[in-house]
């Protein structure tokens, strides 16, 4: 009898392990599911999911013709997420996650139209959300110039196709923010395709400021800076005030621009 307890026992004990086994495996697998979408956002006030997304570590990716695309000014202020509308108050909502690697598509509804409209008091709506991963921009066939970082930004400036290949779908960037509050400061995403992502020219051995005008014949002074092994923060300044900083990181084997930390301006 006491041999037959025994192996009662023995015998729950691996059933127990094999289902502990089971409940291991399936959150393995659920961990490398895909995202799904956030339904329950679904007809709910924007205001309310922007608020979540900002806590969350999601930033704005911002669209550099938002205005253009949209006949929305004030809204595209306000919104730094904001890509485009359509008739009757649909617009398109675009963010990007902490670490650059998915974006948040939300459609909404009741952004009012006109450039001075406030698009707050609307109280615009979500009619669907929906992730997806970023696609990398990079081309497969662009070797990587220099793994040290001075050789990688001189060719990185002096070429077109290496900055196209060399910078992060998404960038994060500091954009200057004006409405009735006042002025400040806001973290957003800008897309790497941006022309003005990047503006410095590598030239006849100098680099050169490039603006509005076209690339300057006076050369540019650099400062770099190392704030950790895989990571360059290259700033400068122009004429009296103007000044930027670009952040460049180091990924597998090559530098990736990833950063404007800080905007044009004083």
């Amino acid at each position: 009898m006491k041999m037959a307890n025994r192996k009662l026992t023995a015998n729950a004990l691996v059933a127990l392990l094999a289902s502990a086994c089971m409940i291991l495996a399936t959150a393995a697998a659920s961990g490398s599911a895909p995202l799904k979408t956030m339904s329950p956002a679904k007809d709910r006030p924007y205001a309310l999911l922007r608020k979540r997304l900002l806590l969350d570590g999601w930033l704005p990716i911002q669209n550099a013709r938002c205005v253009q695309e949209s006949r929305r000014a004030q809204a595209c202020n306000r919104w730094l997420e904001l890509q485009r509308c359509e008739g009757g108050g649909r617009c398109l909502m675009q963010w990007g996650d902490g670490d650059g690697a998915r974006i948040m598509r939300v459609e909404v509804s009741g952004v009012p139209a006109g450039d001075e409209a406030d698009p707050v008091q609307a109280q615009a709506t979500v009619i669907d959300t929906a992730e997806r991963p970023v696609q990398a921009a990079s081309p497969a066939a662009v070797r990587c110039p220099a793994t040290d970082f001075g050789p990688f930004l001189r060719a990185f400036a002096g070429t077109p196709a290496l900055r196209r290949a060399f910078v992060a779908p998404l960038v994060r960037a500091t954009v200057l923010v004006s409405d009735a509050e006042g002025d400040r400061l806001e973290p957003a995403y800008v897309r790497g395709d941006r022309e003005d992502v990047f503006n410095i020219a590598y030239r006849a051995g100098a680099f050169h400021h490039v603006g509005v005008d076209g690339v300057d014949a006076d050369p540019l002074p650099l400062d770099i800076r190392a704030s950790t092994p895989d990571v360059r923060e290259v700033g400068y300044v122009y004429g009296s005030s103007e000044g930027r900083s670009f952040e460049f990181t180091r990924r597998k084997d090559c530098w990736y621009l990833t950063g404007n930390p800080r905007p044009t301006g004083p």
